[in-house]
């Protein structure tokens, strides 16, 4: 067998052509792509579509690629839909988005979840299987708490796009937006990924109108599998506005979730065991919402009317600490309204809570089934980080804790500690669990720069693994809580307060 050829290559990858930079030719893609967060397609072969269509041949009113003697097995039909301006949308299958062509192997292509080639009838864009492949390799492991093979977006979600055109557009718009969200706006591709992500939505609106039509008029459908289906496909929409997060789409989405759930629990099957689709999309919903309210200082609760609040469980391992976040933060709100003192027996309730949630959240990572035995030690520094962020909060809502039962110095530098552990093992598979210990720990740091500096660097490593989401603007609310000098502000949320016009960013 031969050896693979350790010669540089001969020119440029497409990426670095394209942008008017000098490629480093790096194998196996170069680093400048890298340093983007861009997929560097790599130097073989590249086809570049047409804009028009093949007048002749066996092609004819087909797009083709304009190279001669292209392997036909790698050919595809160029999308056919329409964009938001109302002009024909197409995919190449070159540069950037190499990926619609081939998929890289990866534990998550070699395991046997479900399929990528839908079976629903009527006709279907030939590029939607590869949306979907990109969701199932790229979107669905920044969603979860835990990429593991049991991962609930790729073994809940993509079945029920199976059975679902509302999921199913649903989770298109969401994969095309998070293409969309590696280029910049000004990027052609931003463009056109982002038009495909707005037919898709605008689909998938459609057809929930007519099915929140439906169960509104038929309350008993809200104990069937249509019901939980509808709730996927508003969830899976809420987090395709999120990362647009300066928008207020998700907003609506989430209160329309709320609706859903409370009609739900009216119709009492919420009471009764919950099937693991429906355990499943509760805690999607109720740790949306909590992340969501953390920063806003008005009366709206969208979570404030459910019966009971989901617990950790193998797809939500840190439930439990994001449960008492919420509790933490509604008593927040109410000892700001009416000053009086919470009975110290309240708060070390809650202390106690938080121990509790560490030592479930550790019983359950050993149910949990990992890639890798390292991904479970990693995990349980992600666990020792929000235990740690926990206290901290709590200290800060209610200070008669700190310097008392908590050691809030304490708690930080092991925050501090952990993240650094996890950087070195250059396992990038948590970085979507980092911004609520990184945001907490970073301020308690307004006197140390080279710990601010490290938490900033931190926070981009974030940005470039799990995408921007609103965590600039968590990163500017940091920089500037460590240069403010007003001494009325004892805390961070008090700043947040007394400023929310300036600082309403979303906390995930």
């Amino acid at each position: 067998m031969s050896e693979r050829s350790t010669q540089p290559p001969a020119k440029d990858c497409p990426t670095c052509q394209r942008r008017r930079i000098k490629c480093d030719r790096s194998l196996p893609g170069c680093t400048k792509c890298g340093k983007r967060n861009l997929e560097c397609p790599g130097y073989g072969l590249q086809l570049k579509w047409g804009q028009g269509v093949a007048s002749r041949g066996r092609l004819q009113g087909q797009m083709i690629p304009v190279r001669e003697g292209a392997d036909a097995s790698n050919q595809f039909l160029v999308v056919g839909a329409t964009g938001s301006s109302g002009t024909p949308l197409e995919l190449v299958g070159s540069g950037e988005v190499d990926f619609l062509r081939t998929q890289p192997l990866s534990p998550v292509s070699l395991m046997g979840s479900p399929s990528i080639d839908l079976s629903l009838s009527g006709p279907r864009s030939p590029h939607a299987s590869r949306l979907l492949a990109w969701f199932k390799e790229r979107v669905a492991h920044r969603l979860a708490w835990i990429d593991g093979p049991e991962n609930p977006w790729r073994q809940i979600i993509l079945p029920l796009a199976e059975n679902s055109e509302t999921v199913l557009s649903s989770v298109l718009a969401l994969a095309a937006h998070d293409l969309a969200s590696q280029y910049p706006a000004e990027d052609p591709w931003f463009v056109r990924f982002q038009d495909i992500s707005d037919a898709y939505q605008n689909k998938a609106l459609a057809l929930l109108a007519k099915e929140l039509s439906d169960l509104t008029a038929s309350p008993s459908l809200q104990n069937s599998p249509d019901a939980s289906m509808t709730l996927a496909s508003v969830l899976i929409l809420c987090n395709n506005q999120l990362l647009s997060a300066q928008s207020s789409g998700w907003k609506i989405h989430l209160l329309a979730a709320r609706e859903l759930i409370l009609v739900g629990e009216s119709q009492s099957y919420l009471h009764q065991q919950l099937l693991r689709i429906q355990e499943f999309l509760l805690q999607e919903f109720y740790s949306t919402s909590v992340w969501t309210h953390l920063t806003a200082f008005d009366d709206m609760n969208v979570i404030s009317n459910l019966s009971t609040a989901p617990t950790s469980t193998e797809d939500a391992a840190v439930a439990d600490f994001i449960r008492i976040i919420h509790q933490i933060t509604q008593l927040e709100r109410q000892q700001s309204r009416s000053p009086s003192p919470l009975p110290y027996s309240l708060i070390e309730d809650i202390h106690a809570q938080i121990e509790s949630a560490r030592v479930k959240s550790f019983r359950l990572s050993q149910k949990v089934n990992f890639w890798s035995e390292s991904d479970r030690t990693d995990f349980e520094f992600v666990v020792w980080m929000f235990y740690h962020a926990n206290l901290i909060y709590s200290a800060q809502a209610f200070p008669q804790l700190r310097g008392t039962v908590i050691d809030v110095t304490h708690s930080r530098d092991q925050i501090l500690s952990h993240v650094r552990r996890l950087s070195e093992t250059r396992n990038g598979m948590w970085a979507q669990d980092l911004v609520w210990p990184l945001f907490i720990a970073g301020t308690e740091l307004r006197d140390d720069r080279p710990s601010q500096k490290f938490v900033e660097s931190a926070f981009k490593d974030v940005m470039r693994l799990s995408r921007t989401l609103d965590r600039a603007r968590v990163l500017e609310f940091l920089e500037t809580w460590w240069n403010t000098s007003d001494q009325r502000l004892a805390s961070w949320i008090d700043l947040a307060r007394d400023r929310p016009d300036d600082f309403n960013f979303l906390l995930l």
